[in-house]
Formats: structure tokens, C-alpha cells, sequence
């Protein structure tokens, strides 16, 4: 079994006063999955999970991150709202979509000093 670790998918220092998406996160291989993503501050907003079958995606440049995708959809059940310093913990098994991503809806109009201290996604197939 294979075990990935991918740091910053959402980059350290990130104020959280405007919607974020994560990197694209590919997944088809994988059996497991777990994201957390850890804050400070005080939070308005949503937390959830997106997911696609797209099989086109492209990598931009040599890295592996960014995917290029075109196709997301909410993932039923993901959507976990935060008002106060904290975490937060995906832990998903036996997807069968290629790609998954943390969508951040923002409540606070733009007022908001919550910062992303990590965010980081553990893969294992």
C-alpha cells in the first residue's frame, strides 16, 4: 500500500474573508483519504468537500498541482460550518471519483481575520 502526503493545499497564512477552493487533489488510486484543515481566529463560513470524474484533466507545467479541472459537484454530507478557532477532518473510503477539492463559502462579508494554519491531505491505495 502507498501512502501520500500532501501539505498546503490550501496555502499556510490564508485569510479565510473570501471563498477558497483547494488545489485539485487526485484521488483515483487511492482507497482512502483524510484532509484536515486547521484555523485560527474566528470563522464565519462553510466548509465542504467537492468531487469529479473529469478523466481530461491536464497538470499545468512540470509540477504535479496544480489539476486542471473542469467538473465539480458537492459531495452529499460534506458541508460543515465553523464560527470559532478549530479543525476540521475529512476521512472518506472507497471513493470512485478522480478528484476531490475543499470548497470555503465565506459568511462574513469580507470582515473576517480567521487564518488557515494547515491544510494537508493523506492518501493511501
Amino acid at each position: 500500500m502507498e501512502i501520500y502526503n500532501y501539505p498546503n493545499i490550501i496555502p499556510s497564512g490564508t485569510v479565510m474573508n473570501a471563498n477558497l477552493n483547494s488545489k485539485a487533489m487526485q484521488i483515483q488510486n487511492n482507497l482512502f483519504y483524510a484532509i484536515q484543515i486547521v484555523f485560527t481566529g474566528t470563522p464565519t463560513g462553510t466548509f465542504k468537500l467537492q468531487g469529479s470524474c473529469d478523466n481530461s484533466a491536464t497538470k499545468t507545467g512540470a509540477a504535479q498541482f496544480p489539476y486542471v479541472v473542469t467538473n465539480w459537484t458537492d459531495i452529499s454530507g460534506s458541508s460543515q460550518a465553523v464560527s470559532a478557532a478549530g479543525s476540521i477532518l475529512y476521512n472518506e473510503s472507497f471513493q470512485a471519483y478522480n478528484f476531490v477539492r475543499v470548497v470555503y463559502t465565506d459568511g462574513s462579508g469580507g470582515s473576517s481575520t480567521a487564518v488557515i494554519t494547515v491544510s494537508t491531505m493523506n492518501a493511501k491505495g
